[in-house]
């Protein structure tokens, strides 16, 4: 019998798999540090609810703009946008926009976001 409770933990990427001896251990000076931003219109603007369904999208499209470039600033290297699953409009324009500032991207299907995400990889561009 397996504890349903360490089967979540190993699901979630508690534990894992990867072996290393001292002499190859790195310790950098900073620790990493997970930037993600959540595009949800709840999440975004709690007191939003009274705001038109046509004006949510540019909003939160803008409000990726804003955390682009602040990332930019901060020079950082990837960061994760959760788009959560809904009907896949902010999936699309999210993509979209991202194509459009030439920032390669890709899904992530792995835990915790389970495909409710994207990963935005900002020190590289596509190069068409």
């Amino acid at each position: 019998p397996i504890d349903p409770n360490l089967l979540k933990r190993m699901m979630m990427g508690d534990f894992s798999a990867v072996f290393s001896s001292p002499k190859e251990t790195k310790k950098s000076s900073s620790p990493k540090r997970k930037v993600e931003l959540d595009l949800q219109f709840d999440k975004l603007f709690p007191h939003g609810n009274s705001t038109p369904a046509n004006q949510r999208l540019p909003m939160q499209l803008e409000s990726l703009k804003d955390f682009v470039a602040d990332c930019r600033k901060q020079s950082v290297t990837s960061a994760y946008i959760i788009v959560g699953k809904g009907d896949g409009i902010l999936r699309s324009k999210v993509k979209q926009e991202l194509q459009r500032l030439r920032i390669r991207n890709s899904e992530v299907v792995d835990p915790p976001y389970f495909g409710n995400a994207i990963k935005v990889y900002l020190n590289e561009r596509i190069c068409r």
